[in-house]
């Protein structure tokens, strides 16, 4: 299964945009200038912030430290180009590299991490595959894999701390795993906080002293190490990245510029929606709901990831920029999806029929946007019919066999027109020299033999069907 969802992962780039240059520019700026300073890479980004004349992106820097190493080894690879065309194709073949550095392997790891929590709950290996692989290919995860941003890096930690906290038993090195977890996905997204404050508490609460102990430690340990990076990056303990937001994002009279109190239409607008609805892009998240029984058992099973989802909705429910800008689907609630979907098994089995159909369509409309164009542009920036439902518009260019759309590349400001706009995202069977549908076709004969070659071993060892 794993290698299969990284060919899967691995096969689609999705190019840049704002959010991914903060990063790559992140990235850079620690490899070649051993700073965080951007100012001299930041024309590509929006999405900055400013002290004393110099710009930082405004992204946590979990992920750029995270990436930095890759960075380090893959851009001392030997690299010619002919022209300008061919310069800007080597540097996006190396942000795709990043890219599934940054999200396809956590993505991998959070559904081997959801499989296992599935046996845990007893499910069986097929059911347990099945739900794993439909959360994979079903969820905002999939076409987030090919993409330079943060959201599925902290739902990998969040969730795998979660996973680790669960167990029957928990010793004190792997409560400390889980802190250094739950903190790092706090120092590459601040809105695992909440989360992570409430893995703290059910530690506390589960009155194993070592293991609560040892989750503090671990946590501290990258708090402590997170308040020296902002002592030296900003002369300030506490003041981050974040908190060096440009003005464009902020709103006079809000907390902080950017939170006010939740908006309850808000929620219809995340949920079902064309536009950013949860439901509406992956119905496979309807799975937990079917699983859905009266009275719910108050236990931490069903409690911490009942509080982790609230407080994810209830921040987006705030936040002035809810929508996420350019992209499908509410991007913010990424990191609490593997949480929602915990909840699944249950459904799964009442429901199997249905939930299979779910399973279907979800992976055919995340795979059209995988394929066609994540970045589909927000209702602030164009009033086109596109930006109201980008699920409908990701597979009406399927069936017209137009892919790879998005034209920004980790080096433009904004989307171009130019010739290398062409390859500011593609598909690996694209750079194999085929075009539309028919460069889908390695991806399909190499699922299909990993598929068959997953079926015997199963067979083999007596598990499959």
């Amino acid at each position: 299964m794993a290698g299969t969802l990284c060919l899967l992962y691995g096969y689609f780039y999705q190019g840049g945009g704002w959010n991914q240059n903060s990063h790559f520019d992140a990235v850079r700026a620690i490899v070649e200038t051993a700073s965080i300073e951007i100012t001299p890479f930041a024309g590509n980004t929006g999405d900055v912030g400013y002290l004393h004349d110099k710009v930082y992106s405004n992204k946590g820097p979990g992920l750029a430290l995270w990436l930095s190493p890759f960075y380090a080894v893959l851009s001392r690879l030997p690299m010619s180009a002919d022209s300008e065309a061919e310069a800007f194709l080597q540097i996006d073949k190396l942000a795709h590299a990043l890219s599934f550095a940054a999200s396809g392997l956590p993505a991998v790891l959070l559904t081997v991490v959801m499989y296992r929590s599935f046996r845990r709950q007893g499910a069986t290996i097929g059911e347990s595959s099945g739900l794993a692989l439909a959360f994979g290919t079903g969820s905002l995860i999939f076409p987030y894999s090919g993409v330079m941003m943060s959201h599925v890096l902290t739902a990998c930690l969040l969730f795998a701390a979660w996973h680790l906290l669960s167990s029957a038993a928990v010793s004190g090195k792997t409560a400390l795993a889980a802190g250094l977890m739950a903190a790092y996905a706090v120092v590459t997204d601040q809105l695992a906080l909440p989360a992570a404050g409430i893995l703290l508490g059910y530690t506390a609460l589960r009155g194993q002293r070592v293991a609560s102990l040892a989750y503090s430690a671990g946590a501290g340990a990258i708090a402590a190490l997170y308040l020296v990076y902002n002592r030296s990056a900003f002369g300030s303990a506490f003041v981050t990245n974040q908190l060096l937001e440009s003005r464009a994002f902020q709103t006079p009279g809000l907390v902080l510029g950017m939170l006010d109190t939740p908006e309850l239409s808000r929620l219809f607008l995340l949920t079902f929606h064309p536009y950013r609805g949860l439901f509406y892009c992956c119905p496979v998240l309807l799975v937990p709901v079917l699983s859905w029984q009266t009275p719910l058992q108050l236990r931490a099973a069903n409690v911490v990831p009942l509080a982790v989802i609230a407080a994810f909705v209830l921040f987006n429910s705030s936040f002035n920029g809810w929508h996420g800008g350019w992209g499908v689907g509410p991007r913010y609630l990424i990191p609490m999806l593997p949480f929602l979907f915990s909840f699944a098994l249950r459904g799964w089995r009442r429901f199997p029929r249905l939930c299979a159909g779910l399973a279907a369509l979800s992976a055919f409309e995340m795979f059209s946007v995988a394929a066609v164009q994540l970045m589909v542009p927000d209702l602030t920036s164009t009033s086109s019919r596109e930006a109201l439902n980008p699920v409908a518009y990701c597979i009406s260019h399927l069936f017209r066999e137009q892919l790879s759309l998005s034209t920004q590349s980790v080096l433009d400001y904004l989307p171009t027109n130019e010739p290398r706009g062409v390859w500011a995202s593609f598909n690996l069977g694209e750079l194999l020299g085929l075009q539309g549908l028919s460069s889908l076709v390695p991806l399909g004969l190499l699922l299909a033999l990993l598929t068959g070659l997953l079926w015997r071993a199963c067979a083999q060892r007596g598990h499959a069907p």
